[in-house]
């Protein structure tokens, strides 16, 4: 589907930089979560059998009407809505048994937290980690990552978003069955320093053959981000013509869309 090479910039971030292999799977996988049936695309990821896919002719109609544009003037809403999906299907196949993440957004104008994933250690009962995720698909990365990531990253660190944080966070352990003292530690472990949190940025950058030193000026300032450098990550995901590209996907996506059930 994707494979992720290694660009960790030492100084600022660890991080990879991401190739499309199979664009059909990866379309394939796209549309299914984009009918609200991420954790089938969880589990097909997992080695599961793709099985059918059921939805509504509404739902698609809506969703050809996201995906098909009669004007390309403004891609900028679809564009996140599939790059978010994309960052989601990459995050989940780096899930372990111990690790537990969100649903991606359903709507292109959906707020809030773009991903979160927790770490939760099932022998001690305890969580270990929260990692916060920010995507954003634009072809001016440097701006983006600067005016917008940092800020919302910062918002995190500063404790200025713990309700929803904490509501997220605890609500994904859910698959652990807390006990209400667990429950309360694990609303302690976030709450108070030293705070488990790292986060991860993932954005679209151009040419396709982006260079280290590029990613680089991409993510400078990160290290200005109170955490240690082992929790701050800075992925890319070249494209030669990314509004094109994303076009094209576009109809492959809502190609696969219209095969599912009714």
């Amino acid at each position: 589907m994707i494979t992720a090479v290694d660009q960790s910039i030492e100084e600022l971030c660890g991080g990879s930089q991401w190739f499309v292999e199979d664009i059909g799977k990866l379309a394939t996988l796209t549309a299914i979560a984009m009918v609200g049936r991420a954790r089938q695309a969880g589990n097909i990821l997992d080695g599961s059998e793709q099985g059918s896919v059921t939805a509504s002719a509404a739902l698609k109609a809506r969703l050809k009407r996201t995906l098909i544009l009669g004007d390309e003037t403004n891609p900028w809403h679809r564009d996140g809505l599939l790059f978010e999906t994309i960052c989601w299907l990459i995050a989940r196949t780096d899930v372990s048994s111990d690790e537990v993440i969100s649903d991606p957004h359903r709507r292109a104008t959906q707020q809030g937290a773009d991903t979160v994933k927790v770490v939760f250690d099932p022998a001690a009962r305890e969580l270990r980690s929260v990692t916060v995720y920010e995507q954003k698909c634009s072809g001016i990365p440097r701006d983006k990552f600067r005016d917008e990531v940092m800020p919302a990253f910062e918002d995190w660190v500063t404790g200025s978003r713990d309700d929803e944080l904490l509501q997220i966070a605890v609500g994904l352990l859910d698959r652990y069955v807390l006990t209400d003292e667990e429950s309360r530690r694990a609303y302690t472990r976030i709450a108070l320093a030293p705070r488990p949190l790292a986060f991860r940025a993932a954005l679209t950058v151009s040419p396709g053959e982006f260079a280290a030193a590029e990613c680089k000026k991409v993510f400078e300032g990160y290290d200005k981000l109170a955490v240690a450098v082992e929790a701050r990550f800075g992925d890319t995901f070249p494209l030669d013509d990314m509004r094109a590209w994303f076009k094209a996907f576009a109809a492959l996506v809502w190609a696969e869309i219209e095969k599912f059930d009714v």
